[in-house]
Parts: structure tokens; C-alpha cells; sequence
């Protein structure tokens, strides 16, 4: 399976679950982490956190692109937004927000990547996402609700019977 199969698969598994790809694929690169341990044995907190942490990590992709391109905008405006937006956060100024989530995030990210201004917004809709996932399955874990995804279908269409076989 080449990687467009791959992501094929993930949207149309997506799809049928009615969860964000890209939550998803954070689920599995979450679970992937954990590959090690045994199903019984996984730390469900430790894992919900990190799926957030990854999830938020690519919706910040995303809103990074965005900015980099307003930084061409011919809007004065804009630009001077775009460039707000990717200015770095101290962590004195992280712990100042009282944003526990934010914080969390910059501890579980620590030195491998600089917590930017979107980032807040980037943990907010990946927050939103998560809460729809768990209300739509009736569960407050989304490394679970990932892990059953993992182990029903995909375990077979995406070749993850040995990761997730477990």
C-alpha cells in the first residue's frame, strides 16, 4: 500500500466513523507511539493527551500555512496579523494566559517545536473535534474510540493487524 492509498483509506474510514481525518490519522501516529504496550495495559490519559498534542500539532500546520501566505498579502493588515500569529510564546507568557491546555501542550511539545500564537486556536479546534468524537461515541476517550476504529476495519484495510493485534 502506497502513502495515497493509505490517506485514502484513512478519509473513507474517516468518513464512515464521522471523525475528522486528521484526528484519526493523530489516533493512529498516537497509538503507533504505544505500540509496544499491551491493549490492557495502555494509559488511556497519557494517550488521549498525546492524540491532542499531535492533532493540534497538524491543524497548527495548517494555520501556519495560512499565516506564511498572509505575510504576502498586499493588506497591511493582514500581514501584521499573520506575523502576531507566528510570533513564538515565552513560557512565562504561556503560564500567564492560564490556558491549562496551552500549557500542557508546551510541556508535552517542550524543546522539539516553538508553541506559536495559533497554536491556541489550533488546541481549540482540535478540542472541538475531539468533544464531537466522544459525544458521538458515547465515550470520554478518544484513544479508545481510536483504538476500536484501529482494531475493527482499519486493522485489516490498512495492514495494522500487528500493530493494533494486540
Amino acid at each position: 500500500m502506497n502513502e495515497q492509498e493509505f490517506l485514502q483509506a484513512i478519509q473513507q474510514e474517516a468518513q464512515a466513523a464521522g471523525i475528522n481525518p486528521l484526528l484519526l490519522v493523530a489516533g493512529i501516529e498516537g497509538l503507533y507511539t504505544f505500540r509496544e504496550v499491551p491493549a490492557q495495559e495502555l494509559n488511556f490519559q497519557l494517550l488521549d493527551s498525546l492524540i491532542l498534542t499531535i492533532f493540534a500539532l497538524r491543524v497548527g500546520d495548517t494555520f501556519d500555512t495560512i499565516a506564511r501566505q498572509n505575510m504576502e498579502a498586499s493588506n497591511l493588515e493582514t500581514r501584521v496579523k499573520a506575523e502576531w500569529e507566528l510570533t513564538e510564546m515565552d513560557p512565562a507568557e504561556i503560564q500567564k494566559t492560564g490556558d491549562a491546555f496551552l500549557a500542557s501542550f508546551a510541556k508535552m511539545v517542550g524543546d522539539s517545536s516553538p508553541v506559536r500564537r495559533y497554536h491556541r486556536k489550533a488546541l481549540e479546534v482540535a478540542a472541538m473535534e475531539i468533544k464531537k468524537a466522544q459525544v458521538q461515541f458515547e465515550n470520554n476517550s478518544i484513544g479508545a474510540i481510536v483504538f476500536e476504529i484501529c482494531r475493527g476495519r482499519l486493522k485489516d484495510n490498512l495492514h495494522l493487524a500487528a500493530l493494533f493485534g494486540r
